[in-house]
């Protein structure tokens, strides 16, 4: 069953601009260590954040409407596969908002084009 959908789109060059420093303020308390070194592996870095970005908001608004509060942004954690396919980490910090919204997957889509990135979340 459909719990919630999620979409959101980012400006690749703004995040360029807010993650210039990968030991900045913005990309530690944004992202997890994992993800920080997934993107930084890549010659498109800033791409690659912005999109795992577009999936933390794409996925909030997804399960916005089935949680009594919002999310440390961290807690959703979107990692490629060894094919290149995101996929967001559903233990860890994120299990009891997904216990808590009824969702048992959380199915993700990530594109990049002109210069945004924009995801979409299924919660189900």
């Amino acid at each position: 069953m459909v719990r919630g959908v999620g979409i959101d789109s980012v400006d690749i060059e703004e995040m360029a601009r807010l993650v210039a420093d990968e030991r900045g303020a913005f990309a530690r308390r944004t992202f997890t260590e994992a993800e920080r070194a997934q993107a930084y592996a890549r010659p498109d870095a800033a791409a690659c954040l912005a999109g795992k970005f577009a999936v933390k908001e794409a996925a909030f608004k997804a399960l916005a409407r089935h949680t009594a509060e919002g999310f440390d942004f961290r807690c959703v954690e979107t990692l490629e596969d060894e094919n290149g396919c995101p996929h967001v980490t559903l233990d860890g910090p994120l299990a009891p908002v997904l216990a808590e919204a009824g969702v048992t997957e959380l199915l993700v889509s990530i594109t990049n084009e002109r210069g945004v990135a924009t995801a979409v979340v299924l919660a189900q």
